[in-house]
């Protein structure tokens, strides 16, 4: 495999209305400082776009008129950054924020759709303003599929949430707050067709239930010196034997304008859970400060600090300080194209509900090994820019090195069942990771869009065998083409090699096959209130599989109409 294929990803935000920190970002112009803080600077509710719920999203000529709008982020090694192919894979989803396209006018919406696979839809929002500054409304999804690539019903799967959530806007300050419900049914199908004959499979499904608050308080007025964000969140996890987790997160980021190139930023963050399996629990703790200078003027940008990180687990007797030094430098050689260098450190914060949202068929018999990944050091480089017309891209990259490298492996006790384990556990070896990745957006005519994504890993020097589910390579490329602003047509593609698994009667490690995933969807705008749409998801009808032992579902499509009111 090629490592020059290099090439891509960028993220195209439809009505997004954010305000940067550091300076006022325009449409087609690249961020030359790179730490900012995000903040939205009037109640506006945007839809976020999910390969999940495809087929019901309400169309709009959003292409016509509309300039590229852009944002690139430092890459950062999460478990959570694994590809997860829910389209086809009968796994955990994440449902859509709906809201209309349309703006204001149109605060509701009510989506279903039905499907093969005895796949059913219901989403819906519903919105409110009860004062001028002030905009309230509740979420609710239901998304299943009766019956799943093996063995029917015993395959299948089922979804719902429901959410509510208020945003409020003053001239000083923006208030935003949600609480949410979410429960997942999936069942532990990974095993041979004939082993389903069986009259009674105990243990066969996994339920889990998730309770979350999140809100967040940021300051509303513009051109001043002091900035800031504050965010907190509780979650709390249950399945549907023994194991239990609550998270606490929370985050304040400030910045201090000292002159126009001159600014200082310092964040701060809290990390706290306790996990519970059966009669035993355990208690983790992380904190982290960054304070952080920053000089930019017309063609150079430096940034400079240090990463300070405290840690502590009840289980392991931890209490440890690490400091990460971390310097960027961008320099713009010209008015179209940046070059940029780095370094830096991190400590990742692994949690059970992470590792549950990347993989729901978790053990249930056993407690969940939880440890934090460090990454004592990472060196980074690219290039990235814009015409300002049709093209972004960005280019990078890395080499970092990491201990407590998470990874998802079918248990020796049961091949169904998933634990993790973690490579590199001494602190004295390394595992060395070789990054490339990239993006490309292009856009021609205001009727076509097109966005290639790549990603792409080598690992050394692991103690485990091989990066089990970590795939070597990631591509997407994604596309949208509008025909007289009424119809949107929506192919994409997405390819996944170099995986491996354990396989747990051998204890050997195996080679999975490569991913393709190809997918269409065509939705037909009747009104500007109603639509209609078909979705057609795996065209190849390949059973890939992206966790070892578990087959996806093979062509699967979804019929499904939106109206908003």
């Amino acid at each position: 495999m090629k490592t020059n294929q290099l090439i891509i990803c960028s993220v195209l935000m439809l009505g997004v209305s954010t305000s940067l920190f550091a300076q006022d970002k325009k449409e087609g112009n690249i961020q030359n400082d790179d730490i900012i803080l995000e903040k939205e600077r009037k109640i506006v509710l945007q839809p976020q776009i999910s390969r999940n719920f495809e087929p019901l999203n309400e169309i709009e000529n959003t292409q016509k008129g509309r300039k590229m709008k852009y944002e690139f982020f430092d890459r950062k090694w999460d478990a959570a950054n694994n590809t997860l192919l829910t389209t086809s894979i009968i796994g955990p989803r994440e449902g859509d924020e709906l809201v209309s396209s349309f703006g204001p006018k149109f605060k509701n919406l009510v989506k279903i759709g039905v499907g093969n696979f005895g796949h059913t839809l219901l989403n819906g929002h519903f919105g409110f303003s009860p004062k001028e500054n002030q905009f309230q409304g509740v979420y609710i999804n239901h998304d299943a599929n009766r019956r799943g690539p093996v063995a029917t019903s015993n395959s299948g799967r089922n979804e719902n949430e429901a959410k509510i959530y208020s945003k409020t806007f003053t001239g000083n300050y923006f208030l935003d707050g949600q609480i949410s419900f979410k429960r997942t049914e999936s069942n532990y199908y990974g095993r041979p067709e004939e082993s389903f004959a069986v009259p009674f499979i105990k243990d066969l499904d996994i339920a889990y239930n998730k309770f979350n608050y999140s809100g967040s308080i940021s300051n509303s007025k513009k051109d001043v010196k002091w900035d800031y964000i504050a965010t907190s969140g509780l979650t709390y996890l249950t399945n549907s034997y023994t194991s239990k987790e609550w998270v606490w997160d929370s985050k304040l980021q400030g910045i201090l304008r000292v002159t126009d190139n001159f600014s200082a930023y310092l964040t701060g963050e809290m990390n706290m859970s306790e996990n519970t399996f059966a009669f035993s629990n355990n208690r983790r703790e992380l904190y982290r400060v960054k304070p952080t200078f920053l000089y930019k003027n017309n063609r150079l940008a430096v940034s400079g600090g240090l990463n300070i990180v405290n840690e502590k687990d009840q289980s392991l007797s931890l209490n440890k300080t690490r400091l990460f030094p971390m310097l960027k430098v961008d320099f713009k050689p010209t008015d179209f194209l940046h070059v940029f260098v780095g370094l830096g450190g991190e400590t990742y914060f692994n949690s059970y509900n992470q590792f549950s949202n990347e993989n729901s068929w978790l053990d249930h018999k056993a407690a969940i090994n939880l440890q934090n990944t460090t990454q004592s050091s990472n060196i980074y480089g690219g290039i990235k820019g814009s015409n300002e017309r049709n093209l972004d891209f960005e280019l990078k990259f890395g080499y970092s090195e990491y201990n407590n490298l998470a990874m998802l492996v079918n248990t020796e006790a049961d091949s169904t069942r998933f634990n993790v384990v973690y490579s590199n556990t001494d602190v004295t070896k390394t595992a060395k990771v070789f990054n490339m990745s990239g993006q490309v957006n292009y856009q021609t005519f205001d009727k076509v869009l097109s966005i290639l994504k790549y990603d792409f890993n080598t690992y050394q020097d692991l103690s485990v065998d091989k990066p089990f589910h970590r795939p070597m390579m990631n591509l997407s490329f994604t596309n949208s083409i509008t025909f007289k602003d009424k119809i949107i047509v929506s192919p994409d593609l997405f390819y996944i090699s170099g995986l491996y698994g354990l396989q747990s009667s051998t204890g050997k490690s195996i080679q999975m096959d490569d991913i393709i995933d190809l997918n269409l969807k065509v939705n037909y705008l009747i009104t500007k209130k109603f639509n209609i749409s078909v979705s057609a998801n795996n065209l190849l009808g390949k059973n890939f599989q992206r966790y070892l032992n578990y087959r996806s579902q093979g062509l699967n499509y979804t019929v499904g109409v939106a109206y908003s009111f």
